[in-house]
């Protein structure tokens, strides 16, 4: 209950406790003063009416005596005038049952106003001859005790209103600075952090709201100073410092662990290109002008490969800089040299010669297979740019990749099997586990993955690497991500949670900024709302960081249902880590290219250590992937990483 209404109630109750007390005791008092008044009016009446009739000497006259009598009870003000002998014979009676008028029946039984019987003596000479006994009629007496208290009733509610209405403002006003730190405290835990632009005037509230401010501002400094600091470590270590590309031992980490990562990277090109006449230029010019070609060739290419989506662009040793580019066609590949050549057209020297600037390049088609070793690649790179060099004009040469026949069986069956619609029976499911570092089981929520997989026509499972790139390039990404989301549901609502927690679901880029997508997942999620609390919705980071608002708005809608929300592959893309900030989200999962072997690599755990020390400062639980060995698992758990996922953990069953 909020402060304010819990101080409003106890004012209000106070408020009626005053209201009954003071209305009782001005009834009360009244009630008094007129039950005095009717026992000082009925002996007034009876001392007058017997010295009337003492005076008169008529005593012995009952008919005198009863006019006399009449004449005081018509006044209509009595019940009951008696006369009595003084051996108790009743000599004279009058007596009236008159109803109350304009006084309610339930306030006589509550207020009940008693009326005495007071009497005298008539004297005739010195004897004792008769008694007068007078009872008052209470009749104007309520209907005074009842206006009093009506009266009474309204004034003290009037009252009782206006002072409610002023606490109520002045309440308003005192507490409304706890609001405004209420909801600045809410926007600290959605990474918001909003300064009170103006202080309350309460010298108490206003000390908290000082203190509140100092803070927002102290732990805002403080996540931009470990994200600043972050990035500049990961800079250093993985950023060329000329052109700003990662550098040739980012670009060999990554390459290596994308090969050995099916899903990742199940098919693409690879491409090393070579500015030949650099070093001769480089003389000639001086460094800085050989740094500012370094640089224009970086841009260049930077936008003949902005288009393709998950490229990645490498500065590499000397003149050379590395292209990677996943998911791309073997048919598309002429075209993607041919731009590669066309946007390096502009730095050639003319005219041609030995030591001219000219730009060359070396590509193979990757397609993954057991066995394929980044060395390799390299190696099938270097001869097919000595063959482009060879030409003498600036030229891509392409030397295929070694391949298993059966390999490219299989991509032919998967191109067939998505051509034609893909049968959700021929999609099968598998979860690998993921397993907390720092908190006991049964306080862990993210307890697996979901694994998609396709029967080929052998029977066996085709891992998703091998047919995301072709369900892409035909279209059917939405189609197979709403066959994996209607079958973890119906997993989790027939099975129970897998694991015994949350299952994550990972959803492609294509799917989630698509609005009628969202819309169906949203539905389905709130149609099951104890499905939906063991779901989470996980996006890689590379499709998210070009569709912010986009994400932003899914994320939101997706969040109401009850889902928790992940990014996957977290730290695969350039971007700062600041934009977490923006994203209301649960866990962050960081790519394998910085948790696989991270044991030997003392960057990558500086990286790590940085990524968690500032999710953990969100609010967001950290997890690593490909973790492989009890040395990599206690590693993740010494860097304060909440959770683990890999061959070590178990594989996807």
């Amino acid at each position: 209950m909020k402060l304010s209404r819990l101080l409003v109630g106890l004012i209000s109750l106070l408020w009626v406790l005053v209201f009954i007390g003071t209305l009782g005791i001005v009834i009360q008092s009244t009630k008094e003063f007129l039950q005095k008044t009717l026992e000082s009016h009925a002996q007034d009446t009876s001392t007058f009416l017997g010295l009337a009739i003492t005076h008169s000497g008529r005593v012995k006259d009952v008919e005198t005596v009863e006019r006399m009598t009449a004449s005081v009870f018509d006044r209509g003000y009595y019940r009951e005038i008696l006369v009595k002998a003084m051996d108790g014979k009743v000599l004279v009676a009058k007596r009236v049952e008159q109803a109350v008028e304009g006084v309610p029946q339930w306030f006589i039984e509550w207020f009940p106003l008693q009326t005495p019987r007071m009497d005298s003596i008539v004297m005739d000479g010195w004897r004792q001859a008769a008694k007068i006994e007078v009872v008052s009629h209470p009749g104007h007496a309520y209907a005074e005790l009842y206006r009093v208290s009506v009266r009474s009733a309204w004034v003290l509610l009037a009252v009782a209103i206006v002072s409610l209405v002023v606490v109520l403002v002045v309440l308003r006003l005192a507490l409304r600075p706890l609001d405004d730190m209420e909801a600045q405290a809410i926007a600290i835990t959605k990474r918001e952090f909003k300064v009170l632009p103006k202080l309350p005037w309460a010298r108490e509230l206003q000390r908290v709201a000082g203190a509140l401010n100092q803070m927002v501002v102290a732990v805002e400094r403080m996540l931009t100073e470990q994200s600043d600091l972050a990035e500049k470590m990961r800079k250093k270590a993985y950023v060329d410092p000329v052109t700003g590309l990662m550098n040739r031992n980012d670009f060999s980490e990554r390459v290596a662990h994308l090969i050995g990562a099916p899903t990742k990277f199940p098919t693409g090109v690879l491409a090393v290109i070579r500015i030949r006449g650099f070093m001769a230029y480089n003389e000639k010019n001086g460094r800085v002008e050989g740094d500012t070609l370094l640089k224009r060739v970086a841009q260049l290419l930077g936008k003949a490969t902005a288009a393709r989506a998950g490229a990645l662009l490498a500065k590499l040793d000397g003149p050379e800089f590395g292209v990677v580019v996943p998911e791309l066609a073997e048919a598309d590949v002429p075209a993607l040299g041919d731009a590669l050549i066309a946007a390096l057209a502009e730095i050639e020297e003319f005219p041609r010669s030995e030591a001219s600037v000219m730009a060359h390049a070396g590509m193979t088609f990757y397609r993954h297979h057991d066995g394929a070793m980044f060395g390799k690649l390299m190696a099938t790179m270097g001869a097919a740019l000595g063959v482009a060099q060879a030409r003498g004009v600036p030229a891509w040469h392409l030397e295929m990749e070694a391949a298993a026949e059966a390999v490219n069986t299989m991509y032919a069956e998967i191109n067939g099997m998505f051509r034609v619609g893909l049968p959700s029976e021929r999609v099968a499911l598998q979860f690998q586990p993921v397993r907390p570092t720092r908190v006991a089981e049964a306080d862990w929520m993210y307890r697996s993955e979901s694994c998609v997989r396709i029967l080929g026509s052998d029977g066996q499972l085709i891992r998703a690497g091998m047919f995301i790139a072709t369900a892409k390039r035909l279209g059917a990404l939405q189609l197979l991500d709403k066959v994996v989301v209607e079958k973890v549901m119906q997993r989790i609502a027939t099975s129970g949670p897998v694991r015994g927690g949350a299952t994550a679901v990972n959803l492609s880029l294509e799917s989630i900024i698509d609005p009628p997508f969202v819309d169906w997942v949203c539905a389905k999620l709130k149609a099951q709302p104890a499905v939906a609390r063991n779901i989470i919705v996980e996006v890689m980071e590379q499709s998210l960081i070009g569709h912010i608002d986009a994400v932003k708005a899914a994320f939101s809608r997706l969040r109401e249902t009850g889902a928790r929300l992940s990014i996957d592959r977290f730290g695969q893309s350039t971007a700062s880590v600041g934009y977490l900030r923006s994203l209301e989200i649960d866990y962050i999962k960081i790519d394998g290219s910085y948790t696989r072997g991270m044991a030997d690599s003392s960057d990558r755990q500086f990286f790590v250590q940085a990524l968690v020390g500032i999710a953990h400062g969100l609010g967001i639980q950290v997890l690593t992937e490909y973790t492989e060995t009890e040395k990599d698992f206690e590693l993740a758990k010494s860097l304060m990483v909440d959770g683990v996922q890999g061959y070590f953990i178990g594989k996807p069953e």
